[in-house]
C-alpha cells in the first residue's frame, strides 16, 4: 500500500503485544506499524482476511500495568506478519493509543490532526 493511501500515521512500537483469533493466542515483543487505525504485527500465523480478533498492547510502569485492548479484523497476510484493522476499542484504550502514536510520531502535529479528524475507530 502506497504512503499516499494511508489515513494515519504509523509508528514502531517496541513494547509485548498479543493477538486472540480463532481460540489462538500470538504474541509479539513489538508492533511493526501502529497507527490509530490498526497495526501490522510480526507474528506467524495463518488467518484469512475478516478473521476477527481482538489484540492487546501490553504497556507496563513502575507504579502499575496498563493494557490497551482493541477488538479488530485481519485485512492481509504477508511473510511472518498479519496487518490488523482496529474495529472497536473503549474510551479509555483509545485515549491511551491515541497517547501512544502522539509521543511516538516524527510529526505529532500530523497526529493531533488526525485525531481531531477521525475521533473514533474509521
Amino acid at each position: 500500500m502506497s504512503d499516499e493511501k494511508r489515513r494515519f500515521t504509523r509508528v514502531p512500537f517496541k513494547v509485548e503485544a498479543e493477538m486472540s483469533a480463532n481460540n489462538t493466542l500470538y504474541r509479539s515483543e513489538e508492533i511493526d506499524n501502529l497507527s490509530i487505525g490498526g497495526c501490522l504485527l510480526p507474528i506467524a500465523a495463518d488467518l484469512d482476511p475478516g478473521t476477527e480478533c481482538r489484540v492487546g498492547i501490553l504497556l507496563s510502569g513502575s507504579s502499575s500495568e496498563l493494557n490497551v485492548r482493541i477488538e479488530g479484523e485481519v485485512v492481509r497476510q504477508v511473510p511472518g506478519a498479519v496487518a490488523i484493522k482496529f474495529t472497536r476499542i473503549s474510551p479509555d484504550s483509545l485515549f491511551h493509543l491515541q497517547n501512544i502514536i502522539r509521543y511516538n510520531s516524527p510529526d505529532p502535529d500530523a497526529v493531533e490532526k488526525e485525531i481531531h479528524e477521525h475521533p473514533g475507530l474509521i
